[in-house]
């Protein structure tokens, strides 16, 4: 008699691995966003995980150039232009890739909208969001343990804040509160659904996804 696996955790990582597998089958060029505090970080690590996956952070590009050159007007510019170059490479050599950026301008949006047409990879944005409080105290928690870019109160936040610009980024959005399997559950979904999609439309644009 065959023995039925009815633990609902358990069946839920099953499905992720067989999601993962199907993604393997194809890159996938992963864009984070959120603000300071939302989780973003963690999620794109355990992304980059679980695909053996390329991740490329922004802000240790940005700390690391201005360790060597100095905080000068061009480094912001610079950490941008270099993490789109190794993007780059990764996609070249038909690799997945993380970007762990808070997507903060529409530009930064095109840009890697751009690099993934050039190279016909599936794009998804991965929008981390979370309760005010719970931003708030990860923000906090962060002291001690933060590069000299990163923000450590909420007050530094809400000056911080008008800069983000507000525009739809068309991805999957995860509530970070949640446990963290839940929301990589959520991404490989996702993602698993941009690859079918990919083998049955091979002409359409996966720069563009719907959220779900």
């Amino acid at each position: 008699m065959a023995i039925r696996n009815s633990c609902p955790a358990q069946n839920l990582r099953l499905t992720q691995r067989r999601e993962i597998r199907t993604v393997y089958s194809g890159s996938t060029f992963i864009v984070m966003r959120g603000y300071p505090g939302t989780g973003k970080s963690t999620v794109a690590r355990a992304i980059a995980s679980a695909l053996h996956a390329p991740l490329i952070d922004r802000d240790i590009l940005r700390q690391k150039a201005v360790d060597l050159f100095g905080d000068l007007p061009q480094v912001g510019r610079f950490s941008y232009e270099l993490m789109f170059a190794l993007a780059e490479e990764q996609l070249r050599l038909g690799l997945s890739v993380v970007l762990d950026t808070p997507l903060t301008y529409r530009t930064t949006l095109e840009q890697s909208k751009q690099l993934a047409r050039s190279f016909q990879t599936p794009m998804l944005v991965v929008h981390c969001q979370c309760p005010p409080e719970v931003q708030k105290r990860r923000l906090e928690g962060r002291k001690g343990n933060v590069s000299e870019f990163q923000i450590t109160s909420w007050e530094e936040w809400m000056q911080w804040k008008p800069r983000f610009e507000d525009f739809d980024d068309g991805g999957c959005v995860i509530d970070t509160s949640n446990p963290l399997d839940d929301s990589l559950a959520k991404v490989m979904r996702t993602m698993y659904e941009l690859h079918h999609q990919q083998k049955y439309s091979p002409k359409q644009n996966f720069s563009d996804q719907s959220r779900i």
